[in-house]
């Protein structure tokens, strides 16, 4: 008897040290950073839409960047009930460059994403960020569309091949990304800590020029927080540093600083065009479909739809009865049903492709990704 409770007994003491030993040498797919600053109002509402995620394979580093209002113990009370949250302190307020960088060099996931202690994440938004890296293994970043606080529907989505052009001359791409943290690593990418903002618009810049390309998920994941209370040297040092990354990107183009400063986007777009390396370096139909789109004053059919797709971009010209031929590839599709947020399509294969309507007005195809 005795030997059957001590042999249950380390059977049940094995178990136990089997789960504290998973717990603390398990490799997270996923680790979530947020640099935080005297954000005690904030934080919990941040944190907690960390926490309650669908996918739960993640540590959770806090970054408090010398925080004076309590943060701190919040943190700590967070950290006491889940233990997936990591808290690094700095000695003293260093900025988000900083401060991104300290958490990602502590990270120990295959992934990094990024958390903003204002912003908070949909419970869905790991989720759906896995499905779409498992669908897109070539892809080294994804970022979404998003809800802005205080305004009604999302911001607008420019599809992946639209990147190559429209990244040349500002960022659409948010600072709450997750990122492949080998691709990072291996590349030597880092924040630029000199920056005091617009690091984000420099950080995506080098993925991009390192040949990791940057995908976008057409749904709203994140609610994302405005603020428009900072100086106005703030936001000139924006502008400054956009203008620094818009030129050093178009420079690729054999377009000089100079040219990046004084001429037109579309200027700037008809270069691209003559340029001889404009074969490798972007999709020359999408690249004129824009500069058409933008720069002239050609007159497309009555009814033409403007759609944006992962991994197109394109004009729907209308026929009749509802059918419409995609300009690209001279297919037709027919429209089931449209009304003020969505439109429903039948592909040439006669499957459903549901669009949702952005709020400039073109059709973006919700990509299925469960």
């Amino acid at each position: 008897m005795k030997k059957k409770i001590f042999g249950w007994l380390a059977v049940f003491i094995g178990c136990g040290l089997l789960s504290v030993g998973w717990f603390y040498y398990h490799l997270p797919v996923i680790s979530v950073v947020m640099p935080t600053y005297n954000r005690i109002d904030l934080l919990p509402r941040s944190i907690e839409s960390i926490l309650n995620q669908t996918y739960q394979d993640f540590e959770f580093i806090i970054v408090d960047d010398g925080s004076t209002d309590g943060s701190v113990s919040l943190i700590q009370a967070y950290q006491k009930k889940d233990k997936r949250i990591r808290l690094i302190q700095n000695d003293q307020n260093r900025g988000i460059p900083y401060s991104r960088n300290r958490g990602m060099d502590a990270a120990r996931g295959k992934y990094v994403a990024i958390m903003d202690s204002d912003d908070f994440s949909e419970p869905d938004r790991l989720q759906k960020s896995m499905r779409f890296f498992q669908k897109h293994p070539d892809y080294k970043a994804v970022n979404s569309v998003y809800h802005e606080m205080g305004k009604k529907g999302i911001n607008n989505w420019v599809p992946p091949k639209r990147w190559e052009i429209i990244f040349n001359f500002a960022n659409y791409y948010t600072n709450l990304a997750v990122y492949d943290l080998n691709f990072v690593r291996s590349h030597h990418i880092r924040y630029d800590e000199t920056l005091i903002s617009a690091e984000d618009y420099d950080f995506w810049s080098k993925i991009w020029l390192a040949g990791g390309k940057l995908g976008m998920i057409n749904e709203p994941l994140i609610r994302l927080r405005r603020h428009r209370s900072h100086t106005k040297e703030y936001y000139q040092n924006i502008k400054t540093v956009r203008k620094i990354v818009s030129a050093r990107l178009l420079s690729r183009f054999d377009i000089s600083k100079e040219e990046a400063d004084s001429l037109s986007d579309c200027a700037l777009m008809a270069k691209m065009i003559l340029a001889p390396l404009v074969a490798k370096l972007v999709d020359p139909y999408v690249l004129n479909l824009t500069y058409q789109r933008q720069c002239t004053s050609e007159e497309l059919p009555e009814g033409t739809l403007y759609v944006k797709h992962f991994d197109f971009v394109d004009y729907f010209l209308p026929e009749d009865n509802n059918l419409y031929i995609r300009q690209k590839t001279n297919e037709i599709y027919q429209l089931v049903s449209r009304d003020d947020s969505t439109a429903e399509f039948l592909n040439p294969s006669g499957e459903k492709e549901v669009y949702r309507i952005m709020n400039d007005g073109s059709l973006g195809l919700v990509e299925n990704l469960n």
